[in-house]
């Protein structure tokens, strides 16, 4: 039986201390799965799972801050083959030129990755980078939020329950 949870609000955590040790909350980090064609000039929504188009596209919630993209499927044409990520407004706003030729986990550090998240919600896309690469691209898309409301000893809840 497939059990799964989906929450508006952000999850926190305390890790594994009592509330009143005075530890700010942390925000859990986040991911999806994505798969794209590595070929692609114009900047093209991203799917969500292992398959190109068939599932919705990625769009990440206000304030979400990207994190990292983990390679699980590699693009064919050799190991230095690259992508962009980013948005329709932003093409590589998130990374220009990641490697997707060869498995590993790459920092997403453009324009848009900032501390206040993203402005509002954004659609994930993808584009070939300066050494295009063929076929898909799989990976985890690594993101966390932007709360700063989370207080040492904050009570959950509207009523402390």
């Amino acid at each position: 039986m497939a059990n799964r949870s989906t929450f508006q609000g952000y999850v926190r955590t305390y890790g594994g201390q009592d509330k009143s040790s005075g530890v700010a909350p942390g925000v859990l980090v986040a991911s999806e799965v994505i798969t794209f064609l590595s070929s692609t000039a114009t900047a093209t929504a991203v799917s969500i799972g292992a398959t190109v188009n068939a599932n919705a596209p990625f769009v990440l919630p206000q304030g979400a801050i990207p994190l990292n993209f983990a390679v699980l499927s590699t693009s064919a044409g050799g190991a230095t083959t690259t992508i962009n990520l980013g948005s329709a407004a932003n093409s590589t706003g998130f990374a220009q030129n990641l490697v997707s030729g060869a498995k590993g986990v790459n920092a997403l550090t453009g324009t848009l990755v900032v501390a206040a998240g993203v402005s509002a919600n954004t659609t994930v896309v993808a584009s070939v980078g300066s050494t295009a690469g063929t076929g898909n691209v799989t990976g985890v898309f690594t993101y966390t939020f932007a709360d700063g409301t989370g207080q040492p000893g904050e009570v959950s809840g509207t009523n402390g329950l």
